[in-house]
């Protein structure tokens, strides 16, 4: 997806939400309670309600789900953590900020060796898959282990990789805000 179209839909999320605040954080909750939520429903699901529980971020996942039916481009085939990542930058910066951050994790998402999260499986191998969309990331990640798209341990790197992006969105926001602060 172009990141124009990315764009857009950040700023109609920002439209129908405005901005809001979160409350004091840690990245490294946010990617505990990902990878747990993960396991739940799904990647964006982990996110949002990981922001949901760490940060009290006050907009829920059926919230995000309901406005995503709406959006001006659908971005259904984006990982789910990345496009999490985006309602939480779209409505708790401004919106040159927000885009900033998500331009941002896309690079770490793409060019990264991830999983960097540890969970279950001890020594996941890691690899950089040079595309947010989930399909593509995932064939990239087994053709770079050698590992089967429908294995525990690509089930088990997607949970970790929820972890690492909601760690990030964090961490990013966190950075950006402060920038605003100091300017």
């Amino acid at each position: 997806m172009e990141f124009r179209k990315i764009s857009e839909n950040m700023e109609f999320i920002r439209e129908v939400f405005g901005e809001v605040e979160l409350q004091p954080f840690s990245e490294e909750k946010l990617s505990q309670l990902a990878y747990r939520h993960y396991w739940d429903y799904n990647c964006e699901y982990g996110v949002i309600t990981a922001f949901n529980e760490e940060a009290l971020y006050p907009i829920s996942y059926n919230e995000v789900k309901k406005v995503s039916r709406e959006l001006p481009h659908r971005w259904s085939a984006i990982c789910g953590a990345i496009t999490g990542a985006f309602y939480i930058f779209a409505t708790t910066l401004p919106l040159e900020k927000a885009l900033e951050g998500a331009k941002r994790l896309i690079e770490f998402h793409n060019r990264e060796k991830l999983p960097i999260f540890k969970g279950k499986i001890p020594n996941l191998p890691k690899a950089a898959v040079g595309s947010i969309l989930c399909r593509d990331s995932i064939i990239n990640w087994c053709k770079a282990t050698g590992i089967h798209p429908r294995s525990m341990e690509r089930a088990e790197r997607c949970a970790c990789i929820t972890a690492d992006i909601a760690g990030k969105c964090g961490e990013l926001v966190r950075e950006l805000s402060e920038e605003l602060v100091r300017n």
